[in-house]
């Protein structure tokens, strides 16, 4: 049975501006990936599909700040009620993610998506990669490094793309995360390092068609939806076909136009299928749960290789995971509500299987 009261856990972060902001062209200018506004768009669609609802926001780090935070967490566990977990990160950190969703299952709420586990291994790029290769996935081939390199791996060959090992929404990838020789691989290498604090991952560069295909459900129930496909459209000569930062986030950037969804991808009946059984046995691979959304690229060999499983994608009503949902007739609320009655009966199904003590 759907628990029909719902407490919306977010990080609250842009209320203070702390990551609303971008600079392009010496211009500062507003990002596209305020979570403020998916809170709204998701609160809204709860209430008229008939749930009640309460906010309960993660304010930037001060001690006041965390202990009303955890004051009306538990609050929350003492109601009948499930959270919705819209905390992409904590205290301006994506590694603290996960902490968030650990602190609910400490006080023993229920709350749709992944847990911790997941959405720590997720965050940590070579980590999913290390799951994937041993679950018989393909994935590029990659290398962590916490320096320049003075050598490459015989298994990498350029171009390369370099990212930050433990970071996502793109965030450090732009125009010039592809590299083609070992001068701009160090120079891009020690850039991660410096600007981001943490190894870089540096992977072999897929040039071809690139995928995302969401995921729903648990057990018996799970389903991947139409696969969707990102058309790079009059690129930038010379530039790289990647969905860099500025194109997911920056409506202004030259790259945001040019990086355009197509929901359901046009392709054959056969590469469908395909591309949905690979993300399925992705999601299961890194213990996903309730929805997800995977990201591929298939190369001029017609390997399909994951790139990432993203266990927290972005739920608002413009973003992948809707637009797929829209392509078998959910609309935006009824997916929402669909959500919440996949993670009850998540749990439903797990009070069931309790053993009964002799």
């Amino acid at each position: 049975m759907t628990v029909k009261n719902v407490r919306i856990v977010f990080n609250d972060d842009f209320s203070e501006g702390v990551h609303d902001m971008y600079v392009l062209d010496g211009q500062k200018i507003k990002l596209d990936n305020n979570i403020t506004g998916t809170v709204k768009e998701v609160e809204a669609s709860l209430k008229k599909e008939g749930f009640t609802t309460g906010l309960i926001p993660l304010r930037p780090l001060k001690l006041d700040n965390l202990d009303d935070f955890i004051l009306k967490i538990k609050a929350a566990a003492a109601e009948d009620c499930i959270v919705f977990n819209l905390c992409e990160e904590a205290f301006g950190k994506s590694s603290f993610e996960m902490h968030i969703a650990a602190l609910l299952e400490l006080y023993g709420l229920r709350f749709t998506g992944s847990g911790p586990l997941t959405l720590g291994l997720a965050l940590n790029k070579g980590l999913t990669k290390d799951i994937l290769y041993s679950s018989d996935l393909l994935t590029p081939e990659y290398a962590v490094m916490k320096e320049p390199p003075t050598k490459l791996k015989r298994t990498l060959k350029f171009p390369l793309i370099v990212k930050p090992l433990k970071e996502d929404a793109s965030i450090g990838i732009d125009s010039e995360a592809v590299v083609k020789t070992m001068k701009e691989l160090k120079k891009r290498v020690e850039f991660i390092i410096t600007k981001f604090n943490q190894p870089a991952i540096v992977e072999e560069y897929v040039d071809g068609r690139e995928f995302n295909i969401a995921v729903l459900g648990n057990g018996k129930n799970i389903r991947a939806l139409p696969p969707a496909e990102i058309d790079f459209v009059d690129f930038p000569e010379g530039k790289p076909k990647i969905c860099c930062y500025e194109a997911k986030w920056v409506q202004e950037s030259p790259f945001y136009k040019k990086t355009v969804p197509v929901c359901p991808a046009n392709i054959p009946d056969a590469m469908k299928d395909e591309l949905q059984a690979v993300a399925l046995k992705a999601y299961h691979a890194m213990g996903c749960r309730d929805y997800a959304r995977v990201d591929v690229r298939v190369g001029e060999d017609g390997n399909i290789k994951v790139l990432e499983v993203n266990p927290n994608p972005d739920i608002s009503s413009d973003a992948g995971l809707a637009r797929a949902a829209r392509a078998v007739g959910l609309d935006y609320a009824k997916l929402v509500a669909e959500i919440v009655t996949i993670a009850s009966e998540r749990y439903e199904s797990t009070v069931k299987k309790k053993p009964v003590a002799c």
